[in-house]
């Protein structure tokens, strides 16, 4: 078969023209993962371990992009509104900054359901009630009796406002009627930082950030907030036992912002999914007390909306507001 010139040029500019298409709906070779919470906490760690190895299936760099603030809405607001929509910014975050936060902040900067296309789950990670090891208690209820005899003497910190650790946290105290001073950092770590030096006497974090300070004896572990025990700390008793209702899991999610392809993000549904199944990454989310989120796009899109509502009422009941 021979093709005359006009024939050759139309199939030559349909080639380019194809090309030309997978290259925009290909991911670039330098991708960054905005994690809008400090270094050193569970979002961060989860992050960093799917970084490094994305490159192995994709082929790309992939680095972490840390931009802490207002409870995750600085990084989250920055990907919605000024990231770049070619695939080479995407939002890795947790539950709390986009289910909880649009309830209490005024304004976030954001709008989770409208600025964000869901790309796929990435690990759910269970909590855990932490003391310094100077703090005269054992256990949940003889921190809460210690809180009753010293009203307003105790402080606790927590990731930040809106944060799981920040609203369980106010949920115990609610149920139990004591007063604890509540002091916000810019994501778990410094507030670990402080607790080991024993300038904060409570602190609800997540396992894979604090679970060296625990091993290493520098906190105590009081309770897990979960309706099962952790398997990162079988010994570690569950907080409901004590304080009915106390539960509450961060889960590590990534979105893309509005506008990237859909062929990209179902090829980074795919990428991370393939890490997920990694066996190496199977053995380090056992080693962190975490487990695989394994939902698509769809199903992260109706786990968030179903978060947005669970949370939304009880935010309100609280009369927690962040201006």
């Amino acid at each position: 078969m021979t093709m005359n010139r006009r024939e050759f040029a139309l199939a030559a500019t349909a080639g380019l023209w194809g090309a030309g298409l997978l290259a925009q709906t290909t991911l670039p070779k330098s991708i960054s993962l905005v994690v809008p919470n400090a270094a050193g906490g569970s979002n961060d760690v989860m992050a960093r371990a799917v970084a490094m190895r994305l490159p192995q299936v994709l082929g790309s760099a992939v680095v972490v992009d840390n931009r802490a603030g207002a409870g995750g809405n600085v990084g989250s607001a920055y990907v919605a509104k000024s990231a770049p929509r070619d695939g080479s910014t995407w939002l890795v975050t947790i539950n709390s900054t986009q289910t909880i936060n649009p309830s209490l902040y005024k304004s976030t900067g954001f709008d989770p359901l409208g600025d964000f296309e869901p790309v796929a789950g990435i690990a759910v990670v269970q909590h855990v009630i932490l003391v310094p090891k100077t703090l005269p208690v054992q256990n949940l209820a003889e921190l809460i009796d210690l809180a009753r005899k010293e009203p307003g003497k105790l402080s606790y910190g927590s990731a930040g406002n809106g944060t799981f650790s920040h609203l369980l946290m106010e949920m115990l105290k609610m149920s139990q009627g004591v007063q604890i001073t509540h002091v916000p950092y810019k994501g778990v770590a410094p507030a670990l930082t402080d607790l080991v030096a024993g300038n904060l006497q409570v602190l609800i974090s997540t396992i894979p950030a604090c679970l060296q300070f625990i091993k290493s004896g520098q906190v105590k572990a009081l309770a897990v907030p979960s309706l099962q025990r952790a398997p990162a700390l079988p010994q570690v008793p569950l907080a409901n036992e004590v304080v009915p209702g106390l539960v509450g899991e961060l889960w590590v999610a990534m979105y893309a912002p509005k506008g990237v392809p859909r062929e990209m993000i179902e090829q980074m549904r795919q990428a991370v999914a393939k890490v997920q199944a990694m066996a190496d990454m199977e053995s380090f989310f056992q080693a962190q007390g975490a487990s695989a989120m394994k939902a698509g796009s769809a199903e992260l899109l109706a786990t968030t909306r179903e978060e947005m509502a669970r949370w939304a009422p009880i935010i309100k009941a609280s009369g927690m507001r962040v201006d």
